[in-house]
C-alpha cells in the first residue's frame, strides 16, 4: 500500500482500467494499481482527471489537495461519521470535566513522548543542555494530571515544549544547524523540516480518524482556538515526537540534507527546494511503511492507525462502534 504524491509541476494522473497512470509533460512516469493506494495528494499546477477521482472515491481512497507548502487546502473522502457518533462526540465536548480529562491525558502522553525521544539519544550524545532538558521534563511529566484549568494545562504544555526543543537542538550539529527553538513560519532549515513533517502528519491522522468513523471537527483540546478540525490537531499531539521529530532528527543527523537544500522566499520564510522535497517524499514513505521494534513491530503509519483506534475505544471517549 502506498501514497500517490501528485505534486511536480506539469504532472497528471488519469484512470486506465484498474490503474492510475502518472505522466509528466506528456511523458509516462509510472502506473499504480488503484487497490494499492492508501491516499492521493494533489498539489497546484497538477491535474487529476474526473475518472481518476471517481475511481479513488469508489475505492474509499481519500484525495487531499495541498498548497505549495504541502499544507492541506481541502479533501475528498468517504466521511463515515454517523449521527449517533457525532452526538456522542458533542456530549464529550460539552461535558467540561470529561473534555478536560481527555485534554490532560493527551498532554501527559505528549510530554512522556518528548522525554522518551530525548532519552533515547543519551547513549550517543552527552551534553549539559540535553541533561538539563531531560531533568526538566522528568520533573513536569506527571503534572498534567493535576491541572484544573485549560490555561494551566497550556502553560505546562508550553513550558515542556521549550525544554524539549532546547534538548532537541542539542542533538544537532550546531556548526551547521542553528536551531534556536520553534518558529512558525520557519526561519531556519530545522523548523522548515518540522513544519513540513507536521503537514504530512496532519494527513496521516486525518485518514486514521476517517477510518474510525469519527468527526474530525469535534475535539476537546483545540476546540476553543478556532481550529477547523480540532480532533485532528488534538490527536496529532500524540505522534509529533515518536513519528515526525524522530524522522527529522534522523534526516539531519545522517546528513541527508545540506544547507543548500533550503531556500528563502520573498517573505524570508525558509523552505525545502523542489529537489529536496522530492527526496523527502521517497524517504518519508520508506520510513512510514517500515516496521520498527520500538513500535512493537508496527510501521509508523500502522502505529498512528492503531493508536487512533485505541483512542476511540478508551473509556474516556465512550463512543459505541457504529460499524
Amino acid at each position: 500500500m502506498s501514497v500517490l504524491y501528485l505534486l511536480s509541476k506539469g504532472s497528471s494522473a488519469k484512470k486506465d482500467g484498474g490503474r492510475i497512470v502518472i505522466e509528466k509533460d506528456d511523458q509516462l512516469i509510472g502506473r499504480m494499481p488503484i487497490r494499492a493506494l492508501t491516499s492521493v495528494v494533489v498539489g497546484p499546477s497538477t491535474t487529476i482527471t474526473t475518472a481518476a477521482v471517481y475511481a479513488c472515491l469508489e475505492a474509499k481512497i481519500p484525495i487531499f489537495f495541498v498548497d505549495k507548502k504541502c499544507c492541506l487546502l481541502g479533501q475528498l473522502a468517504d466521511d463515515q461519521a454517523t449521527l449517533p457518533v457525532i452526538r456522542q462526540q458533542f456530549a464529550t465536548l460539552e461535558a467540561p470535566a470529561l473534555s478536560m480529562q481527555l485534554a490532560r491525558s493527551v498532554v501527559a502522553e505528549k510530554i512522556k513522548n518528548q522525554y522518551r525521544l530525548l532519552k533515547s539519544y543519551t547513549r550517543t550524545v552527552q551534553n549539559q543542555q540535553l541533561t538539563k532538558s531531560l531533568n526538566a521534563l522528568k520533573a513536569e511529566r506527571n503534572k498534567a494530571g493535576s491541572c484544573e484549568t485549560e490555561d494551566s494545562l497550556r502553560g505546562l504544555e508550553g513550558s515542556c515544549a521549550r525544554n524539549y526543543f532546547a534538548g532537541f537542538g542539542a542533538l544537532l550539529d550546531n556548526r551547521t544547524w542553528h536551531f534556536k527553538g520553534r518558529t512558525r513560519p520557519a526561519t531556519d532549515p530545522v523548523n522548515a523540516l518540522l513544519n513540513f513533517g507536521y503537514a504530512f502528519l496532519e494527513r496521516e491522522v486525518r485518514i486514521a480518524i476517517i477510518g474510525q468513523g469519527l468527526d474530525a471537527r469535534i475535539g476537546f483540546l483545540h476546540s476553543n482556538n478556532n481550529r477547523k478540525d480540532s480532533l485532528v490537531f488534538d490527536l496529532m499531539e500524540l505522534f509529533r515526537q515518536p513519528v515526525i521529530d524522530r524522522f527529522v532528527l534522523n534526516l539531519l543527523r545522517m546528513q541527508t540534507y545540506k544547507l543548500q537544500d533550503f531556500e528563502k522566499n520573498d517573505e524570508d520564510e525558509c523552505r525545502l527546494t523542489d529537489e529536496a522535497r522530492m527526496l523527502w517524499f521517497h524517504r518519508y514513505e520508506d520510513y512510514m511503511e517500515k516496521p520498527y521494534q520500538e513500535y512493537d513491530g508496527l510501521s509508523p503509519r500502522q502505529l498512528i492507525q492503531k493508536r487512533v483506534e485505541q483512542f476511540r475505544q478508551e473509556p474516556l471517549y465512550p463512543l459505541k462502534s457504529s460499524k
